[in-house]
């Protein structure tokens, strides 16, 4: 359905909520008006007096292609026994469809609540190969009849940035670190064209349901034939901003054409700097508290400020996915060494999650030019097992929006979906309560906001046309269920979104779903 006039309660991306008219011609916002300024058309859609309109959400983190596959495979997310574990396989093995000897694949695994191996695996499904990613996405899980499919016996070495995990006696667990997943995922027969194209159709309903309109994601050179598929066809309506993910940090290698055009960008290189923290692998200045080890650092300053600014040279954005505190060092030291040349803040460079920091290396993003791209639901998902990983001091500076935004950085907020869920609504309750835990990092709804929609614009280079509502933008809103901005904190994660408009669209509506 097309929408020509909008009328209700609205946050415009500044100042408090207020009674307007927005009227639109085509795709686009042609005037925001106060309420009485003009007689409602008649085919005006009239918002609830306790809904609130705001710009369409932009999840600035997510995974929509693998996202929207996992939406059909077995989920584990909240198993904390291997008894829950097998009476979820279990059920999944005898509904699923598939044909004998295909892979049956999982996602969702937190092992910070269960370990799991591959006899536990071996106990439901021993016929098929399976294949289960982590919650985090670092790490994966395999059946015995998963490793011989994939070739992989006791004589296999661990891969550079990887480690294929053994139990005592030396045999491998069938667990999975860092580039081992890649070793075993990669003798998974590929999707089909099909199967790509309906799991981001699912992905992108799913998204309009939340009141996302737009995601940035990263994507390795296998699936990016996927994405550009879609994007030329009739069935995205969402916007995509893409990134390239590299794999050794070879600029040359990881060259491709750049592309932008009105809901599309691919101009991006994506890194991934160490691992995560519940794998272990991200890494630190100084030990984890709960384990000898200071997590996996996958590239130096010196590599890392050659690809840096041989993108710029170019006029490709990057993006550094880096979780540990130590990583995050190396990442600006590098954004630094490479913009020795007075070049690099015009390019928006991206440090993915920047989750735990260095008290003398927040105020470096702002100096820096460096967006701080953060997933809220990250801190309410880890905080259980920060303090004890990390120990109390370093716990102070992680997830440090506050101490971030007091220092005049930019923040863009994501979900990491599938890591996370793509609620963005969460992800606001996450960024203005914590839980309760280190509130002096909280920020207010307003900031949590602009994180979710002009911030994540801004680092796609996309704010002249979204992110916040005036004329000239695309007419992407979200419509709430209630005004979060008069709500008790706690309660902002109840709020529902009722309508997704994208270009003057109705994309989504509660009332027909």
């Amino acid at each position: 359905m097309s929408v020509q006039q909008i009328i209700g309660n609205a946050w415009t991306g500044e100042g408090n909520p207020r009674r307007i008219i927005i009227e639109i011609e085509s795709d686009r916002i042609s005037a925001v008006l106060p309420a009485d300024a003009k007689t409602a058309r008649p085919d005006a859609i009239v918002l609830p007096e306790d809904a609130l309109l705001i710009p369409a959400f932009h999840d600035a983190h997510a995974h929509p292609l693998i996202g929207g596959l996992q939406l059909g495979w077995c989920r584990f997310q909240d198993i904390e026994t291997v008894e829950q574990f097998s009476d979820v396989s279990s059920a999944y093995v005898k509904e699923w469809n598939g044909a004998k000897g295909s892979w049956i694949r999982g996602a969702g695994l937190d092992e910070t609540r269960v370990k799991i191996t591959r006899k536990d695996i071996d106990r439901v499904c021993a016929d098929n190969p399976v294949f289960i990613w982590s919650h985090d996405l670092h790490s994966a899980f395999v059946n015995s009849t998963g490793l011989v499919h994939a070739r992989i016996d006791g004589s296999v070495k661990d891969p550079e940035g990887g480690h294929f995990e053994r139990d005592a006696s030396g045999v491998l667990n069938g667990v999975l670190r860092e580039t081992a997943t890649h070793v075993v995922e990669r003798m998974i027969p590929p999707m089909s064209e099909d199967e790509a194209r309906q799991a981001l159709i699912r992905a992108q309903e799913y998204a309009f349901s939340l009141g996302i309109t737009a995601i940035s994601s990263s994507a390795r050179s296998e699936d990016i034939p996927h994405y550009l598929k879609f994007v030329q066809s009739s069935d995205c309506r969402m916007r995509i901003n893409l990134w390239r993910v590299s794999e050794r940090f070879d600029f040359e290698e990881d060259r491709f054409e750049k592309q932008s055009r009105t809901g599309f960008r691919y101009a991006t290189q994506k890194g991934f700097a160490d691992g995560s923290l519940g794998s272990r692998s991200a890494a630190f200045w100084e030990p984890y508290s709960d384990s000898s080890g200071s997590g996996i650092a996958l590239v130096r300053e010196g590599p890392l400020a050659r690809w840096v600014k041989a993108a710029h040279r170019e006029g490709f954005q990057i993006a550094i996915h880096a979780i540990g505190d130590r990583t995050n060092s190396i990442c600006l030291d590098a954004i630094e060494m490479a913009a020795s040349s007075g070049r690099g803040p015009e390019f928006r460079p991206r440090i993915e999650h920047c989750q735990h920091l260095r008290q003398k290396d927040i105020p470096r993003f702002a100096e820096l030019g460096v967006i701080a791209s953060m997933q809220p639901t990250h801190c309410t998902a880890d905080m259980r097992i920060v303090e004890p990983r990390l120990g109390t001091e370093r716990a102070k500076f992680s997830y440090a929006w506050r101490s971030l935004l007091n220092h005049g950085a930019t923040l863009a907020f994501g979900t990491d979906w599938p890591v996370e869920d793509l609620s963005a609504i969460a992800g606001i309750h996450a960024a203005v309560t914590r839980n309760g835990w280190q509130p002096q990092d909280s920020i207010s709804v307003a900031e949590a906001l602009r994180a979710y929609t002009l911030g994540s614009a801004f680092a796609a280079f996309w704010e002249r046309d979204m992110g916040s509502i005036a004329p000239g933008k695309l007419a992407d809103f979200t419509v709430l269920s209630e005004n979060i901005f008069a709500y008790n904190p706690r309660e902002i994660k109840d709020a529902k979104v009722l309508m997704t408009v994208a270009g003057g669209e109705v994309v989504y509506d509660s009332r027909t779903g």
